[in-house]
């Protein structure tokens, strides 16, 4: 009986110290997480999205003449062969970037410079149709290779852009506060313009027009609108009204004022991202995500 209960207590101790253990590993495995999960919070989405590892992609020769012959075309052919290539490789480089991230983000398909003209075709096809049946027509009826890259390309970074401004975190609400208390002429908005008009028979009024006023009069009297919307105090526009008669405006003044910061948050968050992030960011993706030239 006394060697059974020894048994007994020797089983008790092993569940105890199993339990224990078990329960060690789980602090510890909780306590990894919840260091991990602190820094993906602290590191910020730019940072993460700076650091993330995408696949390498090889160049064809087919590919490299493409932008070989377009870097030709935007420069003229006074460049040099060193130079064509290097504009040649840095615009392969930037457009696979461009892709992976937008990849990685879900707002693209990957990048294949091969399946680029059946997907142009394809579009083509969409558009002439829809053109031969009358219906609206956006942008190029039918584009060409450079083209068509051309729309896909502005049209991401245009999307990745507006992604990082909606899902904008803390860390990059600061950075883009500060970047706006910095450059508040830049987010200034016109409030109104007063000008002196003066008709043909001489007569004199001033006329103030709002913002939405003046963007309205762009309709009815696009010379006067677009004259008040550059015209420094003191400048004269001398033009015709509708029915023929002579007018003379004078322009007076424009008030414009800088909106609280938590009014303008997109905006503000795009033009920092776009004047101090996008490069960085870019260039951190493919060096991350890199192109390989195979030839």
């Amino acid at each position: 009986m006394k060697k059974s209960g020894e048994k007994k207590r020797a089983r008790l101790r092993k569940k105890i110290w199993a339990a224990a253990a078990a329960a060690a590993i789980f602090v510890i495995l909780l306590a990894a997480l919840c260091l991990q999960s602190r820094r993906e919070e602290g590191e910020g989405l730019i940072a993460g999205l700076s650091s993330f590892q995408g696949s390498s992609r090889t160049v064809s020769q087919a590919e490299y003449d493409f932008f070989r012959a377009r870097a030709e075309r935007s420069t003229g052919p006074q460049r040099s062969e060193e130079e064509l290539d290097q504009l040649a490789r840095e615009q392969i480089t930037a457009v696979s970037a461009r892709f992976s991230l937008g990849n990685h983000l879900g707002l693209c398909e990957p990048y294949s410079f091969e399946a680029l003209a059946y997907r142009m075709e394809q579009e083509n096809i969409i558009r002439k149709a829809k053109a031969d049946s009358g219906e609206a027509v956006y942008g190029a009826v039918q584009f060409t290779l450079e083209s068509y890259l051309d729309y896909l390309d502005s049209n991401l970074e245009t999307d990745i852009v507006s992604f990082l401004v909606d899902n904008a975190d803390r860390s990059m609400l600061e950075q883009a506060r500060t970047y706006y208390d910095s450059h508040t002429a830049s987010f200034s908005k016109l409030v109104s313009v007063t000008y002196e008009l003066e008709d043909g028979e001489g007569l004199n009024t001033t006329e103030t027009l709002s913002a939405d006023e003046l963007r309205s009069l762009q309709n009815t009297n696009s010379p006067l609108s677009e004259f008040l919307s550059s015209a420094q105090p003191g400048e004269v526009l001398e033009y015709q009204s509708f029915g023929g008669a002579a007018q003379r405006a004078t322009f007076v003044e424009a008030k414009w004022e800088v909106p609280a910061f938590e009014d303008a948050v997109p905006i503000a968050v795009r033009t920092w991202l776009n004047a101090e992030i996008m490069d960085g960011l870019y260039a951190d993706v493919a060096q991350n995500a890199p192109v390989v030239f195979g030839f």
